[in-house]
């Protein structure tokens, strides 16, 4: 067995990239023990240097030529041999603190590490600086609650810790300037309780209801963690609403076909279509749902790709339901999701008859789904495999030829189509 090679200074600084990678949020987060990091550099060995002792030499010098920052330490050994006498070489390098390894590694991985560590300090103590409290002693109530919150036992500790290891990555990924400006709405919904508002309220200025949309999730988990007893903030959502197009006439309300409702007026519907509901048509892309034909007894739904908010319709319960979705791991697991709230829905054109007839339109699916799908029928089950067979590709609902699918919607749903 050949001994393992030499650990280069490139080899060196590559490892201590993934290290930082791997490590510097859980070490900024949890803190760290010195040194935080040892690489044994595997130095040669008595049979490597006689075989090949310009190779050796050139790694000792290398190593020896190499300019270490304060923090890094390259540890020697003396090591004798009989063949070539003593040689002084490397073994191992040492960072003693995340700061250091960043310092060796450089990159973007450590300008990335570098910004996450300071945020999270600013977070923490630091901001804001002004009135001279921490973003937590503000939620504290007041300017004798110490600025460091980094008692392992208080609650908040943790909390704040879950909030800002979960959101890690947007915190990071912010331009200074929107970081800034999150911290100071942070601070402000502090003092001002916004329960019951809806975005477009919220009088804080310089923010609109789109950036708070796009922030929300990483604000309201910080307020939530910085706040005495963790609390929402309570903005009000919009409501759900549900698309559908009613493709029979006669069950048209007041004449209307195209209909967008909120939820919660959505529930009554059945109360007001005329005629006999016979089926649902979920259909996946919206404009599949515009194209489809008149169709005695049919509603159709566009069901908006994961947002399911529509299976949960209680007149849908009773009713036939057919989904068209994707031909892809994604449409199966949103297949799943509505099955798993109304047992009766049967796919249509999501099977290998359809999938083969448009083996020229396939392409790759960027994030397939590896889930368990328990509530698919053996027949689905097979066009799942096929799919991650083929090399988990995809057949986008709007890529199958409108007249092959108007076919086979026809015959599925067993209705008279009259157009």
């Amino acid at each position: 067995m050949s001994p393992d090679p030499m650990v280069s200074p490139e080899a060196a600084r590559s490892e201590a990239r993934r290290r930082l990678t791997a490590s510097h949020r859980r070490w900024t987060l949890d803190g760290w023990s010195q040194p935080v990091w040892t690489l044994p550099l595997r130095p040669p060995t008595e049979r490597q240097v006689l075989a090949d002792p310009a190779a050796a030499e050139a790694w000792v010098r290398g190593w020896a030529g190499r300019s270490l920052t304060a923090g890094l330490s390259l540890d020697w050994e003396d090591r004798t041999w009989r063949s070539v006498g003593t040689q002084r070489v490397p073994v191992r390098l040492v960072a003693q603190s995340p700061e250091d390894l960043a310092g060796f590694a450089g990159g973007p991985v450590a300008a990335e590490a570098t910004r996450f560590a300071a945020r999270v300090a600013r977070i923490r103590t630091d901001y804001p600086a002004a009135v001279g409290q921490s973003p937590l002693a503000r939620y504290l109530g007041g300017p004798d609650v110490p600025a460091d919150d980094g008692d392992p036992g208080d609650p908040r500790h943790e909390r704040l810790n879950a909030a800002l290891r979960r959101h890690a990555e947007r915190l990071t990924g912010l331009p200074d300037e929107e970081f800034d400006r999150m911290l100071g709405v942070l601070a402000w919904l502090a003092r001002h309780p916004v329960a019951g508002l809806r975005p477009r309220q919220l009088p804080i200025r310089g923010v609109d209801s789109k950036w708070f949309s796009v922030h929300r999730t990483v604000l309201t988990a910080l307020h939530g963690a910085l706040a005495s007893v963790p609390v929402d903030l309570g903005v009000v959502d919009a409501d759900p609403r549900v698309r559908m197009r009613v493709l029979d006439p006669s069950m048209r309300p007041a004449g209307l076909e195209d209909l967008e409702l909120p939820m919660a007026e959505a529930v009554t519907l059945d109360g007001v279509l005329g005629g006999a509901l016979e089926r649902v048509l979920i259909v996946e892309n919206k404009e599949t749902l515009l194209c489809l034909p008149e169709a005695r007894g049919v509603l159709a739904i566009w069901g908006r790709g994961f947002d399911t908010a529509a299976a949960v319709l209680p007149w849908l319960a009773g009713v036939p339901i057919t989904y068209w979705g994707d031909l892809d791991s994604q449409g199966f697991a949103i297949l799943h999701r509505y099955r798993s709230h109304l047992p009766q829905v049967e796919s249509v054109l999501m099977d290998e008859a359809t999938l083969e007839d448009f083996a020229d339109l396939w392409v790759p699916e960027p994030k397939p789904f590896r889930g368990a799908l328990v509530t698919l029928t053996p027949a689905e089950s097979r066009t799942v495999e096929r799919l991650r067979a083929e090399g988990d590709v995809r057949l986008e609902q709007e890529r199958v030829s409108w007249p092959y699918a108007l076919a086979r919607l026809a015959s599925h749903l067993r209705l008279q189509v009259d157009g």
